[in-house]
């Protein structure tokens, strides 16, 4: 007859609970070791987006400041409701070393897909844009994004005159968003069909940015023409 201990043994064992304590541990170093990979992975990779970023911006501005041989980048402290912030101004050089315009990047939250951020380019001895590149949208393909492939709609950029009041600084023909078909009157910017609230982001984004980056271009004129020296 198999004695009392010899049947204890042979029963099934209960699995121990785990404990609470080492699971969070567990858990915890987990969290650590993810958060180590993706400090790395992003320190890897920052420098490299950076110098992407950066080589686009220098495409895009020579893009709309045609006849430029060099550029230089300029900041300046400019204002907004929540409170100030750092201008990027790139500014354009021919071979001589004369200031031929300046681009400037601007951009509007309002877009289908969220943030929309362009660049345009503005002669200060013309008072006029010269053009206009879209740097970042995440707009619905075939739709939206035809802010960035649909040439009617940057036409309407190409020598958009955007002149400032001498006294008040402020430009004495806003820019506004018209409907597709119903543009053509100083500073009107015809929308695209079926894409609205794209091209209405893109004007004020523009409409925006003239009005408080353009009097800080006049401003520092004088420092922007010699930088080409």
């Amino acid at each position: 007859m198999m004695d009392t201990a010899t049947h204890a043994s042979n029963l099934p064992q209960t699995p121990q609970p785990t404990s609470s304590v080492a699971m969070i541990g567990t858990l915890t170093g987990i969290a650590l070791v993810s958060g180590l990979l993706l400090a790395l992975v992003y320190q890897g990779t920052y420098d490299r987006i950076q110098h992407n970023r950066q080589a686009r911006t220098r495409a895009a501005v020579e893009e709309i400041l045609p006849g430029i041989v060099s550029q230089r980048a300029f900041e300046a402290e400019t204002s907004l409701d929540d409170g100030v912030v750092t201008q990027q101004i790139y500014a354009g050089y021919d071979a001589s070393g004369a200031l031929v315009g300046v681009a400037i990047e601007a951009s509007d939250s309002g877009g289908y897909g969220g943030e929309i951020r362009i660049i345009y380019g503005y002669l200060p001895d013309k008072q006029e844009i010269t053009g206009m590149k879209v740097l970042l949208s995440k707009e619905t393909p075939g739709l939206g994004d035809r802010i960035t492939t649909d040439p009617a709609f940057r036409a309407n950029f190409d020598g958009l005159q955007v002149p400032l009041d001498p006294e008040s600084k402020e430009p004495v023909t806003p820019i506004v968003y018209a409907k597709p078909g119903a543009g053509g009157s100083a500073g009107e910017v015809e929308g695209i069909s079926g894409a609205t609230i794209s091209s209405q982001a893109v004007t004020r984004a523009v409409r925006e940015s003239t009005a408080r980056v353009l009097p800080i271009v006049y401003d520092m004129l004088d420092e922007l023409k010699k930088g080409g020296q």
